[in-house]
């Protein structure tokens, strides 16, 4: 059947802070159902069919409508498998980000449950048959390797042929990570550096860590081997901060320097509010810089991987790009030539 929908509401499952949702794009997609309700796994699976039906007589949930992945087309019927599932813990973390999300107002009704524990839906899923061997599990923050469950998760998922992700800071070495890298199942990881030089990550990040990330880096390419491509490095891009060539070209020659072969590149998160059900500003020189990361992922060979939202955003399909006066686009100019605070 033709009709708007998308590849979340039709087999994702994102575990998530206190709560069910289906997708962790940026967009907010439809509302949580609470770990703390009765029954609430059941009333989330009931509730996602209850959306596809919505979808099929044109109503979109609000803040679903306009995300970039939903599309239009003949769409197959839910057949109950789940082909996505994101472990989202935000319990631990042993960095300080200034740009997470759990400090930004999006999340500011939202409260991280201390009872958070994701491996007994991982587990009922598993006994229902509801996973394939394609099913896609990602890992993300907090920090997914704090968890005390984590090991157990990771070994259990590769024994049923997932392919799995982890997004994870870098700062400590997992040896299960470099199991899951070593199978054939096109596991990867992304470290989201977001910077070239160990004083922009000790002012991004907040801890005094780079030194430790680059060795867990090298680690996990050494574990990899010839999969070494399967570890990306994420470079997030922050107005006034790390949005200027000198920042951009330090990345760069670091992830030359340590046998990094994939990299990708974001827009910060705050700015963009996480939030499509308004237009808001980007600064016209994250989008420059944004233009240059691409260019010289091109000129010195790395691959660079998609962010289908953060394309989006920057593309202006969702957010309008501020006007500014001739002044603030000649300081911004200065700044990305030069950088600076």
């Amino acid at each position: 059947m033709r009709y708007k929908c998308c590849k979340h509401i039709l087999g994702s499952i994102d575990l998530s802070f206190d709560g069910f949702k289906y997708c962790n794009e940026v967009w907010e997609g439809p509302e949580y159902i609470h770990y703390s309700e009765e029954n609430s796994f059941q009333k989330n699976e009931e509730r996602r069919l209850k959306i596809i039906e919505e979808m099929k007589n044109g109503i979109i949930p609000e803040k679903c409508k306009l995300c970039p992945i939903l599309e239009e087309k003949d769409w197959n019927e839910f057949d109950g498998k789940i082909h996505k599932i994101t472990i989202f813990n935000w319990k631990h973390c042993n960095a300080a980000c200034f740009y997470c999300s759990v400090h930004s107002d999006f999340y500011e009704d939202v409260k991280k449950s201390d009872n958070y524990d994701s491996l007994p839906y991982i587990e009922k899923l598993i006994k229902e048959g509801r996973l394939t061997a394609n099913t896609y599990i990602d890992f993300m923050g907090g920090e997914p390797t704090m968890l005390e469950e984590f090991p157990q998760i990771v070994k259990l998922l590769l024994s049923q042929n997932c392919r799995l992700e982890v997004l994870t800071n870098g700062i400590k070495y997992e040896s299960v990570i470099g199991e899951m890298l070593k199978a054939g199942n096109h596991n990867s990881i992304c470290i989201s550096l977001d910077c070239g030089t160990k004083e922009a990550y000790k002012r991004i990040k907040r801890v005094d860590k780079f030194e430790e990330v680059s060795a867990t880096i090298k680690k996990y390419i050494n574990d990899a081997k010839e999969n070494a491509n399967r570890i990306k490095v994420k470079y997030i891009i922050f107005p006034n901060v790390n949005d200027n060539k000198k920042e951009i070209d330090a990345f760069f020659d670091f992830c030359k320097s340590t046998g990094v072969k994939t990299v990708s590149r974001a827009v910060n998160h705050i700015e963009s509010k996480m939030n499509t059900t308004k237009n808001q500003a980007i600064e016209a020189n994250v989008i420059k810089s944004y233009k240059y990361f691409e260019e010289q992922a091109k000129k010195r060979g790395f691959d660079l991987l998609a962010e289908p939202w953060a394309d989006a955003i920057v593309e202006n399909k969702i957010y309008n790009c501020r006007k500014v006066s001739p002044l603030i686009k000649l300081k911004s100019k200065l700044h990305f030539l030069f950088g600076g605070k």
